[in-house]
């Protein structure tokens, strides 16, 4: 079976992942809000976390005993028809043309971020709950500031107000949502669902599609419910494209060990994991444009109460094209998980296990869209003899092109287009996938398309978490992974592995650093013979099926050096994103802008969390950033508790043997530790409904990249044995038919046909 180990930010911090386990498996309710998850390394999520330091006297007490049900009724009814009173607004835009045009900036962005039907309509009942909230603290927290004997912030209301739950309201169906349980056939079920439901056998929705993400520490919104963080003064916090264009360079700052497949293999995982969703019109559905399409700004007439834009002045790229409007809409919010009043959450449109959701789709309706139904295979598309991923059916809409023959492709994902080498990734796996439903067929001709379907999607899946933890996270983490546990990390039906929002809004967003903005294509000897902008190639991703490119790229992946994790970042992405030909977008200031609108706590909140030394000053940062990223952290920000996280966490020193900093690390070893002990359906669970046999479990484990690529390219010949690796004497290149690299065989899973089973949907 396959064993993993987290090497720990510091000696301070670490601890035994047996210890681990126990922190985890200590949470009660008491203690613990449902919507704050632990980080094992720092012992947990404090009572002060969630528990506001102003202990109420009997006057506070009295005063939340006195809001009654009648109250928490007219409250959300209330909240209701607010929402209501922006019908009119919502018409007069959609009059007005306000809306995001094809082939702009604003257009890219909605691709990747564009809400999915569950989305919205869950999102309106949140939106519901959100104002509900905003309205409690509004009628009771001026009340419990009098009867305190001292001070009673908003976010400190916003947790008192938390204890009020929605059950007995009209927002109650919204509890029932995620709080029904499965019945005894889902429970039992051999394979796991398409939208992650049924997976805990007490929660039934916990990791499911389109619920909430889950929190580290308690959210941090300036007025306790959804308005953005503000500075510890109560001044706004700097400008997004001022800190970026003050502190991020675009110089070319190669790693002298990683590959761009560690970058592309992240951002694959990333996309399996979570993805944000963008609110749109809730009365009208209509896409909300924040700026004008030449990147002006729009009267405040037309500005929607989603919007959230980055104006920019003075400033250096923007201003020879006169833009001074980079269009941010809000994400959608989410129902709380325990279903309570407080401060908001958003919605991960993914499922919150690692399950492939990026190929065969997060919802039972877009899977069923991706299969060809025919031996247990996803559909395809064929150029030139070569099986390439479908064809969207509306390539103007799903990707920046202008003909309706373009080629777009679609996947599990929405962002399969975002650039080539991503779109490659997805291409390898419907292969293998396919490849895997043929040979299983043959081995096993009894079996139906359903069964074939979900045992190739079983093994891939499979292979997944086999490249994850076995090759991925000990690059990532150093060498040291193995150095704390000397077994196997089971499932425990009490842990969660919902994705935390600083996971999926800072740290894996700034795995963008590693990107090159010039991809260079390989031949078999590992020369470069050519490269190209990413610029170009931001949803357009034709030029994957031009003879030859395929193989080229996937060498590229495997020999191109990656860049380093830090503040140098490909102009492509700071000054390029999605460019219409005149401006783009800047990933950066929008990842940063994005987790202020998600609630995250500043920097110095979570280098505390995990195990570093408390903050007073920004001389504290020294045990972990260099003298001159402090000096120029000082110029943009007044304090160092008004520190962006994803800021602090790409200006930590890498530790010499790992890819990230202290903070960075112990919040994606937090995650992944929750990701493999929260799922039922992880691969080597052997009380899971049909788990993998020995001999199954051992093929599996033959599984590298390097095989994969092997596999499911057309033509490459050439691979090392870990791909993440450059290529080099301890790492040679292998022939793709030798041993090194070793095959996983599938006559472990033949199956006698008096013993067949066949699954029902």
């Amino acid at each position: 079976m396959i064993g993993f180990t987290i090497n720990m930010p510091s000696a301070k911090v670490a601890m035994p992942l047996f210890g681990i386990l126990l922190c985890i498996l200590s949470i009660q309710a008491r203690v613990f809000s449902p919507s704050t998850v632990i980080l094992p390394f720092h012992g947990g999520v404090q009572d002060n976390d969630v528990i506001p330091d102003v202990i109420p006297r009997p006057q506070v007490l009295g005063i939340l005993n006195s809001i009654s049900p009648k109250d928490l009724n007219e409250t959300v009814n209330f909240a209701a028809n607010v929402i209501g009173y922006m019908k009119r607004l919502e018409n007069n835009l959609l009059w007005s043309n306000i809306k995001v045009a094809d082939n702009t900036p604003s257009h890219g962005m909605l691709i990747s971020f564009g809400p999915e039907k569950e989305a919205l309509e869950r999102g309106k009942d949140a939106l519901i709950a959100l104002r509900s909230s905003n309205q409690l603290l509004n009628t009771y927290c001026h009340r419990i500031s009098k009867a305190s004997p001292q001070p009673v912030s908003d976010r400190d209301c916003a947790k008192l107000m938390s204890r009020f739950s929605f059950h007995g309201t009209p927002l109650a169906d919204a509890c029932q949502l995620l709080e029904s349980s499965c019945d005894k056939e889902q429970y039992n079920s051999a394979y796991r669902t398409i939208n992650g439901s049924c997976n805990n056998l007490d929660k039934a929705h916990r990791g499911e599609s389109f619920t909430g993400y889950s929190r580290l520490l308690y959210a941090d919104y300036s007025d306790g419910v959804h308005e953005p963080r503000r500075a510890v003064s109560r001044k706004t916090l700097p400008n997004p494209r001022l800190v970026i264009s003050s502190l991020i360079k675009t110089a070319n700052r190669p790693s002298k060990k990683f590959t761009l497949a560690i970058m592309q293999w992240g951002q694959f995982l990333e996309h399996d994991l979570c993805r944000s969703a963008t609110a749109v019109a809730i009365h009208t559905d209509s896409s909300i444009e924040c700026c004008s399409k030449d990147g002006v700004n729009l009267t405040p007439r037309f500005v929607h109460p989603f919007c959230s834009p980055i104006y920019v002045t003075n400033d250096k790229k923007y201003s020879e094209e006169g833009v001074t409007c980079l269009s941010f809409v809000r994400s959608i919010p989410a129902i709380r998980s325990d279903c309570s009043f407080g401060a908001a959450d958003q919605v991960n449109q993914a499922t919150h296990y690692l399950d492939g959701s990026q190929i065969y789709g997060s919802t039972l309706r877009r899977s069923q869209q991706l299969r060809a139904f025919d031996g247990g295979k996803l559909a395809t598309s064929t150029f030139e003899d070569r099986e390439y991923l479908p064809l969207s059916k509306d390539p103007t809409h799903d990707c920046q092109l202008f003909s309706r023959n373009s080629t777009c492709f679609e996947s599990g994902d929405a962002r399969v287009n975002f650039q080539p080498q991503l779109a490659l990734m997805h291409t390898l796996w419907y292969r293998e996938h396919n490849r895997l439903a043929t040979e299983l067929g043959k081995l096993n001709s009894h079996w139906d398309d359903e069964t074939l379907f979900q045992e190739a999607r079983r093994i891939v899946i499979a292979e997944m978490q086999t490249i994850t933890y076995n090759e991925w996270l000990p690059l990532v983490l150093g060498k040291s992974f193995n150095d704390h546990y000397d077994g196997t990390l089971t499932y425990h039906k009490d842990a969660d592995a919902s994705v935390s929002n600083a996971f999926a809004t800072a740290v894996m967003r700034s795995l963008k650093s590693l990107s090159d903005g010039m991809p260079k294509f390989y031949d078999e000897n590992r020369a470069a013979n050519e490269s190209i902008f990413m610029r170009n190639y931001f949803n357009n991703p034709g030029l994957l099926r031009q003879n030859g490119v395929l193989d080229a790229l996937s060498r590229g992946l495997t020999t191109q050096a990656s860049q380093r994790l830090d503040i140098f970042f490909a102009d492509d992405l700071i000054n390029q994103l999605y460019t219409n030909g005149k401006f783009g977008f800047d990933v950066l200031s929008f990842d940063l802008q994005r987790g202020r609108d998600h609630g995250l706590p500043s920097y110095a909140s979570y280098r505390t969390l995990c195990g570093l030394r408390e903050t007073n000053s920004f001389i504290d940062f020294l045990d972990v950033m260099k003298e001159q990223d402090i000096l120029a952290l000082q110029r943009v920000y007044a304090s160092p508790q008004d520190v962006d996280l994803i800021i602090g966490g790409l200006l930590e020193k890498p530790k010499s043997d790992s890819l990230f900093g202290p903070t960075f690390s112990c919040i994606v070893a937090d995650q992944m530790i929750r990701t493999r002990l929260g799922d039922r359906y992880f691969l080597d669970n052997p009380d899971q409904p049909k788990p993998f046999t020995y001999e199954q479990l051992r093929e599996i484990g033959n599984v590298s990249l390097a095989r994969i690529i092997c596999d499911d390219s057309d033509d490459v010949q050439q691979m090392q044995k870990r791909a993440f690796a450059k290529v080099g004497l301890s790492n040679p290149l292998f022939n793709c038919s030798s041993d090194e690299i070793p095959k996983m065989s599938l006559n472990a899973w033949q199956e006698l046909q008096a013993n067949s089973v066949s699954y029902k949907a």
